[in-house]
């Protein structure tokens, strides 16, 4: 034997042992790296191409009846205006009927308890918007409900969202 028949053997045997070793190694999956799924109110952002400012009280409104819908008020009460604004991202309405928003008060039954309906939503940006303005400070009014509604009432028809500030 000689010394090039030695090493042509080291070369096939480190050939054959680098196989072995890339069949036998142990199998890793990637690891995935999570996407950061945009929040409720990026999402509502997002679908309404605006930007909603971090100063203001928020209310995400749930839906209740389990058909899809959403939405978010913001409130402030500044320089003797109170604002709340609504959007929601709601169904598609039938002839005739139309989403209302309203305001209330501490517990249906007791004393304290108040409604009020503040409008209608209107159909803008995408879904639906309430823009509400008015010289009276409505911030103890803490829950927000939007309902459908077939004809004007003195309290909501089919409540569809609901959430609180």
């Amino acid at each position: 034997m000689n010394r090039r028949d030695i090493v042509i053997g080291f070369i096939i045997l480190a050939v054959v042992a680098g196989i072995v070793y890339f069949v036998r190694r142990p199998k890793t999956t990637p690891i995935e790296t999570p996407i950061a799924t945009p929040s409720f109110e990026e999402q509502l952002e997002n679908k309404f191409n605006t930007q909603i400012p971090d100063n203001l009280d928020k209310a995400e409104l749930k839906d209740i009846t389990r058909q899809g819908g959403s939405g978010l008020a913001t409130r402030n009460y500044e320089n003797g205006i109170f604002n709340l604004t609504v959007l929601a991202d709601l169904p598609d309405l039938e002839p005739n009927d139309f989403y209302e928003v309203w305001l209330s008060r501490g517990t249906a039954g007791q004393n304290n308890y108040s409604l009020i309906s503040i409008g209608s939503l209107q159909i803008a940006k995408g879904g639906f918007l309430l823009d509400f303005n008015e010289n009276k400070n409505y911030s103890d009014y803490q829950n927000v409900i939007i309902s459908l509604e077939t004809k004007l009432n003195t309290s909501p028809e089919k409540i569809i969202l609901e959430g609180s500030f």
